[in-house]
């Protein structure tokens, strides 16, 4: 997901555990070397699952993650104090 400064990654998975929080921070260290041509973006990072552990939350929030959330047919969003912006 972009825009014309900003770079957003999402990890989405069924059941979201503290393990693909890991791998979410392992992608956005890698990406602007991967993808030079947006090194001088903003990069964001969000974890999203149908079920989410809240140890898994908790942490994602911690480490400056948004967290997307299913609630019936609506999608909310929290997002940490300080955000993880690399």
């Amino acid at each position: 997901m972009t825009n014309n400064n900003a770079i957003g990654i999402i990890e989405v998975k069924y059941k979201a555990h503290e393990k693909d929080i890991d791998k979410l921070e392992r992608k956005m260290r890698n990406f602007k070397t991967l993808y030079p041509i947006y090194a001088n973006y903003k990069l964001y990072g969000a974890i999203t699952a149908f079920h989410s552990y809240e140890d898994a939350k908790k942490t994602a929030l911690e480490r400056g993650l948004f967290v997307l959330q299913r609630k019936r047919k609506i999608v909310t969003t929290k997002s940490a104090d300080n955000l993880l912006v690399l």
